[in-house]
Order: structure tokens, then C-alpha cells, then sequence
């Protein structure tokens, strides 16, 4: 039986193996020209112009800033998979969006212009379940979570990206910058500790026992320290890992029930006001 067009286009399926391709053919393809008529494709553009990007620093190439960073995108990739993909996404979208504008009319694109390839790059990206964050001006891509979101978009924006960042891929393992993030979360919670209680006294005395003995309030790890936790300090990376986690699911759920209070009131309003119409006071 014959698919009609929109079932068809139902059936696609991303490859993330072959979005990596497409976008690594055009990163590196001679299909740009300069007033010259030379071939340049986008790695040799952002090289020849590394030094003016204002986070070059003290790299005097890119070959330099890849060392630095950890970053060697090769054609065909040994150990690839999709946080290789979301990488590669996150390097040649902020190379593009950080050049210069006045290196823009130096060049003809006989084939991807430059906004293109961006809106390709956002394409990708969206069609994975991540999207698109912001950490210290620089454009990172995190896994879509609608709980995450939620509390992005209530908490003061100091934090906000912190909150989306914790899902990044650069995160998993990363110890220190975990607890980085909960700490500046613990921060933002603790003036709040009392309207928790009046919600919720055992989820908050939960939540601040996890912050207050996993290393993240207190040196709970120093056995020359008052807060000493021997338990905490022999946990596995592992393992306190998994309690990070655990914590940040609970901040974010401490910050949704912190919000709801507003919204409390503002029902309650409303039942007053049901009730008086109906006639049910």
C-alpha cells in the first residue's frame, strides 16, 4: 500500500553517524572563495583568522586552542557516538557565530552560506532532543529535559544556566563541576529553607541534609575537618555522583515547590471566588 508524503516524512529517522558526515563534509569542503578567486573551506577560514576571536586568548593558532581544549574531529572518528556529534555541533557553531562580521565580506559561498549552516547546526540538534544554552556567552547544547526548562525559566538568571549546563554531556564524571553547580543552587535555597519547611519539613530536611553532608555546604570530607563525613570521603567518584544527581533532582524540585506557593494563593483566590458565584460560600 502506498505511504502518502506525510507519512513519509514521519518515517525519517535521524543517523546520528550520517548527520556527522554531511556536517563535516561542509566544515571541511573547498567550496568557498575569496575576492581572489582562492578556495578556502570553514576550517581554513576560522584558522586564518583564529587571533581576532576574543576567546583565542594566548593560542596563536587553532591547531593551538584544539590541543588546549581537547577537540581532534577527524573524518572518521573511531570512538564516535552522540556526544561526539553534539561536540562537533557545539565547535562549528560558535566558530561561525564568533568570527568577526568583517571577515563575512571577504568570501563567496557557492554552496552553504553561513546562516545555513548555523540553522542546519540548530536543526540537528533539535531533531537529538537537545537544545540550545548559554554558559559565559558561549552557546552549549543540552538535553531537552521539561523539568530542567521549567526551572530555567523561574530562577534568577545568575543560575539559570547553571541548571541547564548540569545536563550538558561535559558533566557526566566531572566531580568538581557538579558540585560547582549545586553549590550556587545551595546558595539560592538557603533563604528559602523556612518556606520549604512550611511545604514540605521532611523533603526539605532531606535536601538540606544531602547539602550539608555530601561536600557541598561543608568540607564534609576533610578528616582534620569539624564536618567530617567518613562515609562521604570513601564513597566512589561513583557514587557520590549518583548523590549529586540526586540532589539536583531535588533542588530543581524544591525550586517548583517554592513557586507554587504564588500560585497557591492565586488559587485560592479563584476557589473564593467560584464559590461566592455559585452561591456556596
Amino acid at each position: 500500500m502506498r505511504s502518502n508524503f506525510a507519512k513519509n516524512v514521519k518515517k525519517i529517522k535521524i543517523d546520528i553517524r550520517k548527520e556527522y558526515d554531511k556536517l563535516y563534509e561542509i566544515y571541511t569542503e573547498d567550496f568557498i572563495y575569496d575576492f581572489q578567486g582562492r578556495e578556502y573551506n570553514f576550517e581554513m577560514i576560522f584558522a586564518e583568522h583564529f587571533t581576532e576571536y576574543h576567546f583565542a586568548n594566548t593560542c596563536l593558532s587553532l591547531d593551538e586552542f584544539n590541543d588546549e581544549c581537547g577537540y581532534n574531529f577527524e573524518e572518521n572518528p573511531q570512538h564516535f557516538d552522540v556526544d561526539y556529534l553534539i561536540s562537533f555541533c557545539e565547535y562549528f557553531y560558535n566558530l561561525l557565530i564568533w568570527l568577526p562580521h568583517k571577515f563575512y565580506e571577504y568570501y563567496t559561498f557557492h554552496i552553504y552560506e553561513w546562516s545555513f549552516v548555523i540553522q542546519h547546526i540548530s536543526k540537528v540538534v533539535e531533531n537529538l532532543g537537545y537544545m540550545q544554552s548559554q554558559e559565559d556567552g558561549f552557546t552549549i547544547f543540552v538535553e531537552k529535559d521539561s523539568v530542567v526548562t521549567a526551572v530555567a525559566s523561574i530562577v534568577p538568571e545568575e543560575i539559570s544556566y547553571r541548571i541547564l549546563s548540569y545536563s550538558h554531556h561535559s558533566y557526566k564524571g566531572n566531580i568538581d563541576g557538579k558540585r560547582e553547580i549545586l553549590v550556587k543552587l545551595a546558595y539560592v535555597l538557603e533563604p528559602k529553607e523556612s518556606s520549604l519547611a512550611g511545604i514540605d519539613n521532611q523533603f526539605k530536611s532531606d535536601l538540606f541534609y544531602l547539602l550539608n553532608t555530601l561536600g557541598l555546604r561543608h568540607n564534609n570530607l576533610d578528616s582534620e575537618g569539624k564536618q567530617y563525613k567518613a562515609f562521604v570521603a570513601n564513597m566512589t567518584n561513583e557514587e557520590l555522583e549518583h548523590w549529586y544527581d540526586e540532589t539536583y533532582q531535588m533542588c530543581l524540585l524544591a525550586f517548583l515547590r517554592i513557586e507554587h506557593i504564588e500560585r497557591k494563593k492565586a488559587i485560592n483566590e479563584l476557589k473564593k471566588k467560584v464559590e461566592v458565584k455559585d452561591g456556596n460560600t
